[in-house]
Parts: C-alpha cells; structure tokens; sequence
C-alpha cells in the first residue's frame, strides 16, 4: 500500500479563468510535498479534441514525482451547481444537465464530487437522488470557503450519506494552503491508482497535515473560523480602500 498526499480541484491555463501552465503548477506542489495534482479545468471551453489533447498535456507534465490526473468540473446552465469529475468519462459538453453528468459517470465507473455547496446556495438545486452518483461533498474549499472549512458542511455530506472532500479551487497564488486528500493506493502513483483509491473511497481530508475534520467543530475549529472571519472583513476593507482610488 503507498500513501500518497493530493491536492484536488486545480485549476491551469486550459481553463478560462486561470493562467498557470501545468509544469509550473507541479513544480510549485512539488515544492510542498504534494505527489497529485487532481486536475479540474471547466468544460465550458472544452470539445472532445481539446479534452483528448487535454489528457496527453496532463501526462506529459507528470514528472519528477509529480503525477497530474485530468478532471473536468461541469456546472449548470447559469453557473451554479459544479461536479468536478475524474476518471475515463468521455468528454459530455460544455454545460450539460448535471443529472445527465452523474449518469453519465457512473455508468463510465468515474468519480464526481459535489463542489462548493455553499457557493451561491447551490445545495438549495441539490437533488437528493443524486447521492448515489457522488463520490463525495467538498466541505472546505479555499476559494470560496477560505481559511476554515464550512461549519455546515461535515453534517451536510454526513446527511447525504457521502465522504468529506477538501479542495483548493486553485486558480492563483492565493489558493495555495495545507488542505491535501492523502490517498492509499495499491501501489504506485498512477492515474488508475489514483483514480481506484478516489472511487474505492480510501482517502482522508487534511489540513495542517492531520485530519481537516477535527477543524470542523471544537475549539480549534472556532479558532479557525474567527481568523477567517478577521480575514474576510481584512480583504473588504482592503478592496474598498483600493476601489476608492482608482
């Protein structure tokens, strides 16, 4: 058995809304001990060419240690639910109809998680009959979550029967920060060990490098989310003041 730390949900320049090319995204994780990029660009640029030639970048820019796994995140027709999805699913359009998607990638025995759900209240559309196509529920993502996980979230995905799921939604500098999925695979790092270990379940969230789950109540977890709140307001202020002189 190896394990191996991963950060998921990356965004690189095949996206429409983020520039790092993917070399460079694997020599910055390398750089903090991360062994897998779970890659996640937005289908709404995609076609099934670019996926393919998509799929080759990936492979190509796995080096020195550094595996990158292609994954698309799908959303809805006005942008608000999001599944990233990972595995051997052919390329399903640019915004299709997010059941079509479970379907879709259940039956190609791929792995979908449900992104962000407090981002736009997207847990609001959530279909309950959906579950059963997920692989699991991000409870933190940097992004749109910042520097504590959602306090709703662990008892959101508990309810929905599903494994938390802790993301970066990297798009630049500012998303880097010690959330990883450490993986067991059953042996090297490949993208089918990898993928193996994401649909078998056998990964754990972390952040600080133990459990992100013990951040998700307690002390610690209150701690956390009053630096995060501290932040946000910071970052208000701090785009108002810039706002004001332009």
């Amino acid at each position: 058995m190896t394990k191996v730390r991963a950060v998921a949900h990356l965004h690189s320049e095949w996206s429409d809304d983020a520039t790092w090319p993917l070399d460079r995204l694997a020599a910055a994780f390398r750089k903090r001990g991360r062994s897998v990029l779970l890659m996640c660009e937005h289908s709404r640029t995609f076609t099934p060419s670019k996926w393919s030639e998509y799929v080759q970048a990936c492979a190509a820019a796995s080096q020195d240690g550094v595996l990158v796994v292609p994954g698309l995140e799908y959303n809805d027709a006005d942008n608000v639910v999001h599944i990233p999805v990972w595995g051997d699913v052919p390329f399903l359009s640019q915004t299709p109809d997010i059941a079509d998607v479970l379907t879709h990638t259940r039956e190609a025995d791929g792995i979908a998680v449900f992104a962000h759900p407090w981002r736009r209240n997207a847990w609001r559309r959530f279909d309950p009959a959906w579950a059963k196509d997920l692989t699991a529920v991000e409870i933190w993502n940097r992004k749109y979550d910042g520097w504590a996980p959602n306090r709703e979230a662990r008892a959101y995905a508990r309810n929905l029967g599903l494994p938390p799921f802790v993301a970066l939604d990297f798009h630049g500098a500012r998303q880097f920060f010690p959330l990883a999925m450490e993986l067991t695979l059953t042996g090297p790092a490949t993208r089918t060990t990898v993928e193996d270990a994401l649909r078998e379940g056998d990964f754990e969230p972390l952040a600080f490098s133990r459990s992100a789950l013990r951040l998700t109540s307690g002390v610690g977890g209150l701690a956390l989310a009053a630096a995060e709140a501290a932040r946000a307001v910071a970052a208000r202020t701090l785009r108002a003041a810039l706002n004001k002189r332009r």
